[in-house]
C-alpha cells in the first residue's frame, strides 16, 4: 500500500523502472538473437509475437523516459511542495504517461498469444477465444485512454486549474473504468498462464522440454499477483487524488510497469532454449579439455569394448537410434510447427517391435545361430 510519509517515491519510481527496463532489454535482445541465429535451422525466425514484444519493449522506453522529465517537475511530491510552474507540467505529464503506460501492461498479451500460436498451432475456435479476450481488454484501454484526456473541458483544465469556465468530470468515473480495466487485465493475465498447459503437456516433444514450456508461460502468473497489488492500492491512490494529485502517481506507475515487463519475460524465456543449450555446450567442452588424458584412456577402453560387443547389441543400438532418433535435441524447446504437434488418440502410429535372444556358449563347442526378429 501507499506509505504516505515516504517522500522519494519519484527517486524510487525512476530506480525501479529503469532496473527493470534494463534487464527485459538484455532479455528481449537475447530472444531477437535467439530467433535470427537458432531460428534457420527450424526455418522460422523473427514471428509476429517478437515484434509485438520488441514494440512493447519501446514502449517501456517511452513511459521511463516520461516519468523520469514528470519526476524532475516533481511528480511524486506532495502537491504542496510545488510552484504553480511544476503543478501544472507535473499533472501534464501525469495525464500522459497514465494514457501510455496502460498499453504497456495490455499489449504484451498479444505476445503470449502469438507465442502460444507457435508452440501449440491452435485451431479457429481457439484463434478466436484468444484474440476476443485480447481485443476485449484492447477496447477497454482505449476508453481509459481517452478518458484520461476527455474528463476535463477543456483538456487543459486537467492540469491548469486557473482556466476560466473549466470543468472536470467526477473522479469515481476514472476510478470505476480503472477498476474494470484493471480486474480485466489481471483475468487475462491468470487465463493465459494456466489455460494452456493442459495443451503444452500433451505435445509431441520431450517431457523435461515440457515441463520447462509449462513453467516459463505459467510464470506469467507473477504478473497477476502485480495486477492485484495494483487494484488494492487504486482505492487509497484515487482519495489521495482527490487533495493531492501529485503524489500516488510514481507508486502505481511502479505496479503497472512492473505487470508489462512481467509479461515481456516470461513471453521470451520459452525462446532462449538455444541459448541455455550453446552455454551449456560451452561448459561441458571446458570440462571436458581438462580431463583430456582421462578421456584418452576412456576412449581406449571404449574402443576395447566396442570390438568385443556382441553382434546382436551393436544390431539393436543401430535399431534403436533409426527410431528414436538417438538422444539429439531439437534447435529450440518450442516446435515450431505448420500443423498440430498435440498428439491425439485419433492418429495412427506406427510401433515395432524387436526381440534378442542369446545364450552362453562353452568353449570348445559350435556357436549356435542367434537370430533378431523384427516386427
Amino acid at each position: 500500500m501507499i506509505d504516505v510519509g515516504r517522500n522519494d517515491y519519484d527517486a524510487f519510481a525512476n530506480q525501479v523502472l529503469w532496473s527493470l527496463f534494463a534487464i527485459t532489454a538484455i532479455i528481449v535482445f537475447l530472444r531477437i538473437l535467439c530467433r535470427l541465429h537458432f531460428g534457420s535451422h527450424q526455418r522460422a525466425g523473427v514471428g509476429l509475437d517478437d515484434y509485438i514484444t520488441i514494440v512493447c519493449l519501446i514502449l517501456s522506453l517511452v513511459v521511463s523516459v516520461l516519468v523520469t522529465i514528470a519526476t524532475g517537475y516533481g511528480l511524486g511530491k506532495h502537491i504542496s511542495d510545488l510552484d504553480d510552474f511544476q503543478k501544472r507540467n507535473a499533472l501534464k505529464y501525469n495525464t500522459i504517461i497514465n494514457a501510455v503506460l496502460i498499453w504497456q501492461f495490455s499489449l504484451p498479451k498479444f505476445a503470449i498469444i502469438a507465442i502460444l500460436k507457435r508452440i501449440l498451432d491452435y485451431g479457429v475456435w481457439t484463434t478466436v477465444l484468444f484474440w476476443g479476450l485480447g481485443l476485449t481488454s484492447q477496447a477497454c484501454i482505449l476508453a481509459v485512454s481517452i478518458w484520461w484526456f476527455k474528463q476535463c473541458d477543456p483538456v487543459e483544465y486537467g492540469w491548469d486549474k486557473s482556466i476560466e469556465g473549466g470543468s472536470c468530470a467526477d473522479i469515481r468515473i476514472m476510478s470505476n473504468l480503472a477498476y474494470f480495466t484493471s480486474s480485466y487485465s489481471a483475468f487475462l493475465d491468470i487465463f493465459f498462464a494456466f489455460y494452456p498447459i493442459p495443451f503444452i503437456m500433451r505435445l509431441n516433444m520431450p517431457m523435461r522440454n515440457r515441463i520447462a514450456v509449462a513453467a516459463a508461460m505459467s510464470l506469467s502468473s507473477v504478473a497477476f499477483v502485480a495486477s492485484v497489488i495494483k487494484l488494492a492500492a487504486l482505492g487509497q491512490a484515487f482519495a489521495i487524488s482527490e487533495t493531492d494529485p501529485t503524489y500516488p502517481v510514481p507508486y502505481l506507475d511502479i505496479l503497472g510497469m512492473s505487470e508489462g515487463y512481467i509479461l515481456i519475460i516470461c513471453s521470451s524465456l520459452p525462446t532462449l532454449g538455444p541459448l541455455f543449450r550453446a552455454a551449456k555446450g560451452k561448459l561441458t567442452s571446458r570440462d571436458t579439455s581438462t580431463n583430456k588424458s582421462g578421456q584418452n584412456v576412456g576412449s581406449s577402453l571404449h574402443s576395447l569394448h566396442t570390438s568385443y560387443t556382441p553382434k546382436e547389441q551393436r544390431l539393436t543400438d543401430e535399431i534403436e537410434r533409426s527410431i528414436g532418433g538417438g538422444n539429439s535435441s531439437s534447435v529450440d524447446d518450442i516446435p515450431l510447427v505448420s500443423k498440430s504437434s498435440i498428439v491425439t488418440d485419433s492418429g495412427i502410429q506406427k510401433t515395432v517391435d524387436f526381440s534378442i535372444s542369446t545364450e552362453l556358449v562353452d568353449p570348445g563347442s559350435h556357436p549356435k545361430a542367434h537370430t533378431t526378429r523384427i516386427f
